[in-house]
C-alpha cells in the first residue's frame, strides 16, 4: 500500500511539473530578440509559420514596423495551436498563443498552480502582472509579453480593473 501511495505521489508531482512547463514559455523564445534571431526557432517550434508586415500605426509600441509571425501547430500547454509572435521595431514584444474557451476555467486554474494569486483578475482577463503573463477570456488565449513593455501592460490592466 506504502508503494502504490509513493508511486501516485511522484506520478502526481510529476504532473505538476510537465504542467508548469507546459504553461509558460521555453527559454529559446527571447523577448526583444529579432525576427532574424528567432527563424531557427520557429522552424523548430511550428509545423509552419509567416510573417506578416502591418501596418505600424496598429501597434502603439512600433515606431518604423509591426510584424507578425503566425506560427501554426505550435506545442504550448498540452495541444498544438496558433501563436502569434509580435515584433515591434524588429523586437519581439509580445506572444498570444490562441486556446479553446472551454479550457479558460482550467488553464486559469492552472496559471494560478505556475504564478501564484493574479495580480489582476476580471471578466475580461486574469493577469499575472509580476510574471508577464495574463490569459484573456474575451479572446481566448495566453498572452506572454516583453518585460520593455510591462509598465504599458499593467497600466491597461489596472485600468481595465477600476472600471
Amino acid at each position: 500500500m506504502r508503494t502504490l501511495l509513493a508511486a501516485a505521489l511522484i506520478a502526481t508531482s510529476a504532473c505538476a511539473t510537465a504542467t508548469a512547463s507546459d504553461l509558460t514559455l521555453d527559454d529559446s523564445i527571447r523577448f526583444d530578440a529579432s525576427l532574424d534571431e528567432l527563424r531557427p526557432v520557429f522552424d523548430a517550434s511550428c509545423a509552419s509559420w509567416e510573417a506578416v508586415t502591418l501596418n505600424p500605426a496598429e501597434l502603439p509600441i512600433a515606431q518604423t514596423s509591426h510584424v507578425q509571425v503566425n506560427c501554426q501547430g505550435f506545442r504550448h500547454a498540452g495541444g498544438n495551436r496558433l501563436a502569434e509572435f509580435v515584433f515591434a521595431d524588429d523586437s519581439m514584444a509580445f506572444v498570444w498563443v490562441l486556446i479553446d474557451a472551454g479550457e479558460l476555467d482550467g488553464f486559469a486554474q492552472d496559471m494560478r498552480g505556475v504564478y501564484g494569486a493574479p495580480t489582476h483578475d476580471t471578466a475580461m482577463f486574469t493577469a499575472f502582472a509580476d510574471h508577464n503573463a495574463a490569459l484573456r477570456r474575451d479572446i481566448p488565449e495566453f498572452l506572454f509579453y516583453s518585460q520593455s513593455i510591462a509598465p504599458m501592460y499593467r497600466g491597461w490592466f489596472d485600468q481595465m480593473a477600476a472600471q
